[in-house]
């Protein structure tokens, strides 16, 4: 067994190296800042945009997009931890050892060495009495030796500094177990709750897929309540949720931003919000001359078909509120709420996709109508939206009738003639009460009439109900390696003040009788902050002269 210890010793030690613990840690600081600059654990396609096809692939071959998961990592981590452990094993003995063993000789050769000496003589023989005085010096933990006709003493301060090493490589495996204990048992996922819903699983991405994992307990949402800012932006989200285990009611709480729920080992956190499946009514206004108004049901995240024209709307968000910027540019911002609106993509046989954003309310600007408004984005994407009048409130539904009645009443009038068939347009729909924004009643029916022609759709939806459902957006984590890194980082903090402001001092008092008197030689070492010890052995002498009674001088170097 020996001998086989003697064999591998020098292997052992090339891991309890110092140069290798550094090299180890500066990578793996490294490729901790690539993993804080790269977002971790982001949608694949996000990834490909970002970096091109190329990239992408060098990248996620390494495994930089779960970097912390990846196999790479975890060895590096591991072998870190065998480093630190087989330098704490290398030397923290022989360190214990040093601060347990306290030499109390000091060989003549030695004073050379010393960064304070200084030699005095007294008068008389005692040197027991002489001694015992010394020691009286507080603050310093003394030891005595005799022999051959001198004595001893040496005081120390600070000896156990050395726990500072020990501690700081000890936490730094504290902390390294901690992180690897999160990366193998801990989870970190999300979880989608509509109000009035309950859900049970979380979705995490790990490596470059999506997986799921069953919690032991059920989450329902009793309630979520938002507050905006005016700007539109959320100003604050809670959630009211209920913990739910084995069919029980275990616990009630309100969760926001930053303020998580903790049951089990997990935390709950407020994460995001969004539409839980708000159901919306729609009415469809026929463009085929029917002047038919037909009304449609639908839910976000599901799909409503006419049956008549085979169009489909793929209905993808709702939102309450849309507030946007009304100001003109170079003036001051001016934020108005233009209404409720519903987000759908819209197909259908011979028809482009597009996303069709439309609003409830007419748009106001100025307290002017100015008709009904939705916004089209031909490429999907929400920041592409162009906003389109359509002429037209068709949220009153005489408009619409009067749109279809002057239509009717101007085929074949030529020019001048208009004038006339929306005067009679306006008598046939309103009789002699004629609407008090007639003029701009005018501009919007004339505005449909050459927008609604151009339109390749079978109908025009507008939004005219809904019924609001939000899911509030979770996050749950457990981290079963917190506490480890937490005791690791205060085991770091104080190692790192015994290292930093701890030094240790050394002084010897040296007695030995002469032909006239007593001579004492005194010496003093420190391994750092030598300017503090100048003055702490300046304070010794002062001390040790104070309690001996001296009045002759000595040499001081």
């Amino acid at each position: 067994m020996s001998q086989l210890y003697k064999s591998i010793k020098p292997f052992l030690l090339r891991f309890a190296s110092m140069p290798l613990a550094i090299v180890l840690l500066m990578v793996l600081a490294i490729a901790s800042m690539i993993g804080t600059v790269l977002l971790q654990n982001q949608d694949q396609t996000d990834y490909l945009t970002q970096f091109g096809p190329v990239w992408y692939w060098v990248f996620r071959s390494l495994g930089l997009f779960d970097m912390y998961h990846a196999w790479w990592f975890i060895g590096l981590l591991g072998f870190l931890m065998v480093s630190l452990s087989f330098c704490l094993w290398h030397n923290a003995p022989r360190m214990l050892k040093e601060m347990r063993s306290r030499k109390i000789t000091l060989a003549d050769h030695a004073w050379k060495r010393m960064q304070h000496t200084h030699e005095l003589t007294v008068s008389g023989n005692d040197i027991e009495a002489v001694a015992e005085k010394a020691e009286q010096i507080s603050g310093w933990q003394w030891l005595s030796y005799r022999e051959e006709g001198r004595t001893y003493l040496r005081g120390d301060k600070g000896r156990y500094h050395k726990w500072g090493y020990i501690l700081v490589h000890s936490a730094l495996l504290v902390v390294l177990i901690g992180g690897w204990m999160s990366v193998q048992f801990g989870f970190r996922g999300n979880m989608a709750v509509p109000e009035g819903g309950m859900e049970s699983q979380i979705s995490y991405v790990k490596g470059t897929g999506v997986e799921s994992l069953d919690m032991p307990f059920e989450v329902r949402c009793n309630n979520f309540i938002i507050n905006f800012f005016p700007t539109g932006a959320p100003k604050e989200f809670r959630s009211n949720l209920t913990i739910i285990d084995q069919g029980k009611e275990v616990l009630t709480s309100d969760i926001i931003v930053n303020e998580p729920l903790y049951y089990k080992g997990v935390r709950i956190y407020q994460a995001s919000f969004g539409d839980g499946g708000s159901k919306v009514g729609l009415k469809l206004f026929r463009l085929d001359g029917s002047k038919r108004v037909d009304v449609a049901e639908g839910e976000v995240y599901k799909t409503y078909t006419d049956a008549e024209s085979g169009v489909s709307m793929e209905i993808t968000d709702f939102k309450p509120f849309n507030v946007e910027n009304m100001a003109a540019p170079g003036q001051a911002k001016q934020f108005q709420d233009i209404g409720p609106a519903v987000d759908f993509i819209l197909r259908g046989p011979g028809l482009k996709p597009v996303k069709v954003r439309s609003f409830m309310n007419p748009f106001m600007v100025d307290g002017q109508n100015q008709g009904s408004l939705i916004m089209v984005s031909l490429s999907g994407d929400n920041r592409d939206f162009q906003s389109f009048f359509l002429g037209p409130d068709l949220t009153n539904p005489k408009e619409w009738q009067l749109f279809h009645a002057f239509s009717e009443k101007s085929g074949g009038i030529e020019a001048g003639g208009g004038v006339e068939a929306f005067k009679a347009a306006v008598s046939e729909i309103y009789g002699d009460k004629r609407p008090e924004d007639f003029k701009d009643l005018g501009i919007r029916t004339l505005q449909g009439m050459n927008t609604l022609s151009g339109l390749p759709w079978p109908f025009i939806p507008v939004l005219d109900d809904y019924e609001q459902v939000y899911y509030t957006g979770l996050q749950l984590a457990q981290d079963p390696g917190m506490n480890v890194v937490w005791i690791g980082s205060a085991l770091l903090t104080f190692g790192l003040c015994i290292m930093l402001y701890v030094s240790h001092r050394k002084v010897w008092l040296v007695i030995e009788a002469q032909d006239k008197g007593m001579r004492i030689r005194v010496a003093g070492l420190a391994n750092r902050n030598l300017v503090a010890f100048d003055g702490e052995f300046n304070e010794l002498l002062r001390e040790l002269d104070d309690n001996l009674g001296l009045s002759n001088q000595g040499e001081s170097v």
